[in-house]
């Protein structure tokens, strides 16, 4: 069983490291219906310490190579800080019981799939020739211009308001907390969407901000009273490591459309397993 747990834990890192996003919501499932836990407050803080080391682990590889924007993920987690703790002590009283957490959960997975559907159907930009040219350049022009973070990246410029990504790493926070995940599958689309941010920059960017909230969540998780499985948690995140290495590649090297196809799938049945079920 633990062997089975590490595989699909290679799985959700790998999601989580390529895309940015569900690495939280494949764990919780693995560990609600692959090996059957039924506290929601013991599932939630480990899932979240899973999906924190592959931050960890894939975070750097993209700093490496400069594709990450660290001063606007600072931002995103400032704002998540008292979003996390907030939302998960309001976790812990609310959604403590396994047959109130299943709707709750799938509702939440339903949303994701519907977001990916989404993404998948709505036709991008393609890249002009230049943008192609100067993807591997790198994050530059890092500056703070009366109240706007500025940057650029693959000879374009972004500015965004200060304000913004505080406010939003706040709310997206506080939901990523009460459902026990990392926040990725609000953060992507908000940097995506919203902020018009290129992939290549995202899953790391998004990553700045979940490890600094994952780790008010986890710690107040804790400090209420969670128990934790440390065998099936070792195993876990030993099989997240692995697959956060090979995200990173997958990110830089592939398309993730095929990726995105099938953890929507994935993420649509596990979300009418959980409500009809």
């Amino acid at each position: 069983m633990l062997i089975i747990i590490a595989c699909w834990a290679v799985f959700a890192g790998m999601v989580f490291s390529s895309i940015g996003a569900a690495g939280g919501i494949l764990t919780s499932f693995g560990l609600i219906s692959i090996i059957g836990m039924t506290d929601p407050n013991a599932i939630k803080p480990m899932t979240q310490i899973i999906v924190l080391a592959t931050a960890v682990v894939f975070v750097p590889t993209y700093f490496k190579k400069g594709n990450l924007v660290w001063p606007l993920g600072m931002l995103l987690g400032v704002g998540g800080l008292l979003g996390a703790w907030s939302g998960s002590t309001l976790s812990d009283a609310y959604l403590s019981d396994m047959h109130v957490f299943r709707p709750w959960f799938g509702a939440l997975t339903l949303l994701v799939a519907a977001r990916i559907a989404w993404d998948l159907l709505r036709t991008p930009a393609p890249p002009t020739a230049l943008e192609s040219h100067f993807i591997d350049t790198g994050v530059s022009d890092l500056a703070f211009r009366k109240g706007r973070l500025c940057f650029t990246y693959a000879r374009e410029n972004y500015c965004v308001r200060i304000w913004v990504p505080i406010f939003a790493g706040f709310i997206i926070a506080l939901i990523a907390a009460v459902f026990g995940v990392g926040g990725g599958f609000l953060l992507v689309p908000f940097l995506a969407s919203y902020l018009k941010m290129p992939m290549h920059i995202i899953p790391a960017t998004a990553a700045i901000a979940i490890i600094m909230s994952l780790l008010v969540s986890i710690g107040n998780y804790l400090r209420l009273g969670a128990q934790l499985d440390y065998n099936i948690l070792i195993a876990m995140l030993v099989g997240t490591i692995i697959g956060a290495l090979l995200g990173s590649f997958i990110n830089q090297n592939l398309k993730d459309q095929w990726l995105q196809i099938g953890l929507g799938l994935i993420v649509l049945l596990i979300g009418l397993k959980y409500i009809f079920g």
